[in-house]
C-alpha cells in the first residue's frame, strides 16, 4: 500500500512538473462536464427537463378522434425545484386522429382547434408552469408556428417546435405566478 502511494505521488509530480515545464507538450487535462438533457422544453429562461411522465388520450365527443397528449416535469414528490416559482411544467399537445409523422401547425384556442380541417394538421400547445410549488401556476397557450411530430417504434410521440414559438398566458390558478410576463418563448426539443 505505501509503495502504490509513493507511486501515484511520483506520477502526480511528474505530471505538474511536465505540465508547468513552458517548453513540452503537457498532456491535455480535459474536464468532463455533465451529460446535457436531448428531451426538454424552455419557457423563457426556464428550462423543463422531459421527466419521462407521458400520459395519452383520445376522446370522439365532437364526432372527430381527438388524441391528447401531456408530458410532466412533476412528479409525487414535486419533481423539478430548479425554477424558482416557475417549478414544475406541464405541456399538453392536442391534435385531431392518429397523426402520422410530420409537421403540425398550432392553432391559437380550442374555437380554432375544433374549427380547424383535419387535413391541415392543426394541433394546440398549452404550457403550464409553476405545477411544483404552492405559490400559484400560470397557463399558456403557443399562438402560431409548427411542431415537428415522430412517433417511435414505442408508439410514443415526440414532439419538437421548428422555430421559437410565442405562448400567451390564458389563466391563473391560485393566482399564478407572481410576476409572470403575459408572452414568454417556447422552445421544444424532443419532449415525449
Amino acid at each position: 500500500m505505501k509503495r502504490a502511494l509513493e507511486i501515484l505521488l511520483l506520477a502526480t509530480a511528474a505530471a505538474v512538473l511536465t505540465a508547468c515545464g513552458g517548453g513540452g507538450n503537457a498532456p491535455e487535462v480535459k474536464v468532463q462536464s455533465r451529460p446535457t438533457a436531448t428531451s426538454y422544453w424552455t419557457m423563457d429562461a426556464n428550462n423543463y427537463v422531459n421527466g419521462g411522465n407521458t400520459a395519452q388520450t383520445t376522446n370522439s365527443g365532437t364526432g372527430t378522434l381527438v388524441t391528447t397528449v401531456v408530458v410532466s416535469t412533476a412528479t409525487l414528490n414535486g419533481g423539478d425545484q430548479s425554477n424558482g416559482a416557475y417549478s414544475g411544467s406541464s405541456i399538453s399537445f392536442v391534435f385531431k386522429g392518429t397523426p402520422p409523422d410530420g409537421i403540425y401547425t398550432l392553432v391559437q384556442d380550442q374555437a380554432a382547434f375544433l374549427a380547424a380541417d383535419p387535413l391541415t394538421a392543426p394541433m394546440l400547445v398549452t404550457v403550464n408552469v409553476g405545477v411544483a410549488v404552492t405559490t400559484g401556476s400560470s397557463q399558456y397557450t403557443a399562438q402560431s408556428g409548427t411542431i415537428h411530430v415522430t412517433r417511435g417504434s414505442d408508439a410514443v410521440y415526440h414532439f419538437t417546435t421548428v422555430a421559437p414559438v410565442f405562448a400567451t398566458k390564458t389563466l391563473d390558478v391560485s393566482g399564478g405566478v407572481a410576476g409572470a410576463p403575459n408572452v414568454m418563448t417556447l422552445n421544444i426539443a424532443d419532449a415525449y
